[in-house]
């Protein structure tokens, strides 16, 4: 491979590389336009001062806070354990809240004994994830509701289902969550229903001040951490069939998502919670210190009552049960520009693993099997390549003779190209055909769930990390120092270039790429290895299959 070529292809992946990691993982979304001032809670505690503007704009009646305060005066709450296959689920009768959700084949650290990993990270600033508001003129929640539950706990196994109803009652009439649980499945149908708005005091069903329709919201809420370079974690949500990521430190005040509401809900590198209604009209995302909570609206519809259902999802972003979900859960994956290319490697990957059980041999038989499909090309290039390395003494003779006449030097170089039908672009092209698959596997190893804590084999014991070989204290990037060798050897293999630039620009490659790699996940450090030893045997075969002749 002659250094001009492997120049444009490294500086390119490198440039693509730098800018996904260090420039689009550091901007945060442009945030949506706020709402309207928040109204108040209609809490049944709170004096009518207390109310804050909407209370104001339409004053309560006397009786309707105190038909309210009578259906939910506080009892001890409890607590409801669901237990499925996958899962273990704590749901608390003081809100009709989802307290805990522990995913058993998921753990929270690598170290051993470390317990099952923990969806609901609920903030000190917010309450617990799946609560009721009524919204009007005034806005109530069911934070301070005691439910009544159907069951003190289920346990649901295979393909069996079963069905939790949490009860309550507001101005007398019922207001209940019944959740439909699967055994073999992180999906949870979840239905509403709240009264009819006769039956509501007139602050619940009554249009805000700012013209806004009465309505019902889900309110999901999570402790997240602050945008980093490595991975998004954050709200999400699907509007008008757009994923919209929203980092906690780029929301200001109360803003809102309007349009057709897919779903949404909050992601980090490898897990999903999430909420899809039957219809919304918009999410409205509010921070409280650590924690964003994100609220699906839907107006009301005529008298009846509200009903709304809900499918809500917790668990990892793996694509056959995010498929299963339904509701276009799987573009949480987020792929990037080349995510069709990803989810084939993917489905490619997961069907080798049925046979080897080992995440890291099949990575290395992935990249086989990409340098097998793209053999005629590479040949193709490395042909192109001996062809020029064949013009090098010429090339070299014309640089030293018009080394004072860079333009007279150009022109016979070309004449050199011409006369002997070589391409100079022919080594760069079919490398260039190559690079949507090369970023589809770089997004695909940097973002599956399926190497999260995946050994491969010694020291490696999570694919999903940087490997490290512990001597004597000090941890040993092993894999990627053997990357940074196979770079520098495919450099002695190649032609030298005649351009001292190119020479000095070549000589640094090897070290800024394993530099670079040293905080790359283990099982993206693994491929890039591979799929050098197999380039390097590729070009020895070619470049050393006929030795170099001068030209006549």
């Amino acid at each position: 491979m002659d250094r001009r070529t492997i120049t444009f292809i490294t500086v390119s992946v490198l440039i693509i590389v730098l800018y996904q990691e260090l420039v689009l993982k550091r901007l945060p979304q442009a945030p949506p336009p706020e709402l309207p001032a928040p109204t108040a809670n209609l809490d049944p505690t709170a004096s009518p001062a207390d109310s804050g503007p909407a209370a104001a704009t339409s004053p309560p009646t006397s009786t309707a806070p105190a038909a309210v305060e009578a259906d939910t005066a506080a009892v001890p709450s409890r607590d409801v354990t669901v237990d499925t296959d996958l899962f273990s689920a704590v749901f608390s009768t003081a809100g009709g809240r989802i307290k805990s959700f522990a995913l058993k084949d998921f753990r929270t650290t690598n170290e051993p004994g470390s317990p099952p990993l923990e969806l609901v990270v609920p903030g000190e600033e917010t309450d617990l994830p799946m609560g009721v508001e009524l919204r009007g003129a005034q806005v109530w929640s069911d934070a301070r509701v005691a439910y009544d539950p159907s069951s003190d706990g289920l346990t649901v196994q295979g393909s069996e289902e079963a069905t939790l109803e949490l009860s309550a009652k507001i101005a007398g009439q019922p207001l209940v969550k019944r959740l439909t649980f699967r055994g073999d499945s992180y999906t949870i149908g979840l239905s509403v229903e709240t009264p009819r708005a006769s039956a509501l005091p007139k602050e619940l069903v009554a249009a805000a001040a700012d013209g806004q329709p009465a309505s019902v919201a889900l309110l999901w809420a999570k402790s997240v951490h602050a945008a980093t370079q490595q991975a998004f974690e954050g709200a999400v949500a699907l509007v008008d069939g757009k994923l919209v990521q929203t980092s906690i430190d780029s929301i200001e005040g109360q803003q809102v998502l309007n349009g057709k509401i897919g779903w949404t809900g909050f992601e980090d590198h490898y897990f999903l919670s999430a909420a899809a209604p039957e219809r919304a009209s918009s999410v409205i995302l509010k921070a409280h210190g650590s924690t964003i909570e994100s609220k699906l609206v839907t107006p009301r519809e005529g008298d009846g009552p509200a009903q709304v259902g809900y499918t809500l999802f917790l668990g990892p972003k793996e694509l056959k049960y995010l498929d299963a979900a339904g509701h276009d859960l799987a573009r949480a994956m987020n792929l990037g520009w080349f995510g069709p290319i990803s989810l084939l490697l993917l489905r490619i990957l997961n069907l080798s693993h049925r046979f080897t059980g080992n995440y890291g041999v099949d990575i290395i038989l992935l990249t086989c099997l990409v340098k097998i499909a793209f053999w005629p090309l590479t040949q193709k290039s490395f042909q192109s390549m001996r062809e020029m390395q064949k013009l090098q003494p010429e090339m070299q003779r014309l640089r030293e003779k018009y080394k004072d006449d860079a333009k007279q030097m150009n022109s016979e170089i070309m004449e050199l190209y011409k006369r002997h039908k070589v391409n100079p672009l022919g080594g760069c092209l079919p490398m260039v055909l190559q690079i949507p698959v090369f970023f589809g596997l770089y997004q695909l190893l940097a973002s599956t769930i399926q190497l999260r804590h995946a050994p491969f084999v010694l020291w490696i014991h999570d694919l999903s990390a940087p490997e490290r070989l512990d001597v004597m204290g000090y941890g040993i990037p092993v894999l990627t120092l053997l990357l940074g060798a196979t770079m520098f050897l495919q450099q002695r293999m190649s032609p030298p270039a005649g351009d001292p630039a190119q020479q000095r620009i070549m000589m640094f490659m090897p070290l800024l790429f394993t530099f670079m790699f040293i905080g790359f996940p283990a099982g993206l450090t693994l491929y890039w290895l591979t799929n050098n030893v197999l380039t390097i045997a590729q070009q020895y075969f070619v470049l050393r299959s006929a030795p170099p002749a001068s030209p006549s």
